[in-house]
């Protein structure tokens, strides 16, 4: 069998339910690799998951699995805080890493932990599905073969929750908050949109608040770009915000349909003609960002031209500065 033809195996670190999404999509719509082992930090839910999608190892402590030689490649998927000492953990021990959105809290654990991959000779990229949708690559490529001007970009991403001290989302001890948890979505969306159209983002007014007062998180915030192309790119874990992102320019609109963040069904109006971008989807999404991963690894790549880490850099520096310019310089330092 030839390289290109092999199953990379893969790890799952932290069991919840993202990480089940992403074992779903793992198992039942991805060619070149294999859910080989889970691990968490307890045994006997690690048994449960591993049954579950029949994988062959269970892990009861993440330095177990990073000690597996036959583990390749590792998703993390816990809650941010934990983001930085799983990655420093792999990667040490010579394992890819796809780590879930937002890779870090803040640039410099990005800066630290893709030298450590760069040392190690391995690959550490930010779990950011959006771009990598077969829908989305099809609208960037006809942005850029038709030289298409934008001068207006619209994207929000909101959902309702009550108030719960426990939830991660209003727990500033496990970084959560609207920025950190959905902001990144749109923020990464701005950033691809700009670096596709060959723009220099400007510097953002931010504005940030939290409906509960003492919370210590931001419960919604808005990034607003000027220049070359406006921006208004909101976020909310309060309130539920539209969930279609519309792209205006000269004879140009653009409107990504319902969810735009997994985007399937894209409208294009362009010099008085009308055609739609559709690729149904046919798992949860995640299979898309995996499989582009799994080619990169079994290409002896180390980067991705769409994952870029420039722009997980970008991100996580806009985040940083703006959190700690609002007063929530905690969610971005987070003790573990």
């Amino acid at each position: 069998m030839s390289d290109t033809q092999r199953k990379i195996k893969w790890g799952i670190a932290g069991l919840g339910n993202i990480a089940n999404r992403f074992a779903t999509a793992l198992t039942e719509h991805c060619s070149f690799g294999e859910l080989y082992a889970v691990s968490a930090r307890d045994q006997s839910r690690a048994a449960l998951f591993a049954n579950k999608f029949d994988c062959d190892k269970a892990y009861g402590s993440y330095e177990a699995m990073a000690q597996d030689p036959d583990v390749e490649a590792v998703y993390i998927a816990t809650v941010h805080p934990y983001h930085k000492p799983l990655a420093k953990l792999f990667l040490s021990h010579n394992k890819h890493v796809l780590v879930e959105k937002p890779a870090f809290t803040n640039l410099g654990d990005w800066l630290e932990m893709k030298a450590l991959a760069e040392q190690n000779g391995v690959m550490l990229l930010e779990a950011m599905k959006t771009v990598v949708f077969p829908a989305y690559r099809e609208l960037t490529a006809f942005l850029t073969s038709n030289q298409i001007k934008l001068d207006s970009i619209e994207a929000s991403f909101g959902n309702e929750h009550d108030y719960d001290p426990n939830l991660f989302i209003f727990n500033p001890d496990l970084a959560g908050g609207a920025t950190l948890d959905v902001g990144v979505y749109g923020l990464w969306f701005f950033y691809d949109l700009c670096r596709t159209l060959g723009i220099t983002p400007s510097i953002p007014q931010v504005e940030m608040s939290s409906l509960y007062e003492g919370s210590n998180v931001d419960t919604d915030s808005c990034f607003q770009f000027s220049g070359e192309i406006n921006a208004a790119i909101s976020a909310s874990t309060v309130r539920n915000l539209p969930r279609a992102a519309r792209l205006t320019g000269p004879d140009i609109t653009i409107t990504i349909k319902e969810k735009w963040w997994n985007p399937a069904h894209i409208t294009v109006e362009y010099k008085q003609e009308t055609f739609t971008i559709e690729h149904p989807v046919q798992g949860n999404g995640f299979e898309y960002q995996i499989e582009h991963f799994l080619q990169l690894v079994l290409e002896g790549k180390l980067e991705s031209d769409i994952l870029s880490s420039k722009i997980s850099a970008q991100v996580l520096e806009t985040m940083e500065k703006a959190l700690a310019d609002a007063g929530y310089q905690h969610l971005t330092q987070p003790n573990v």
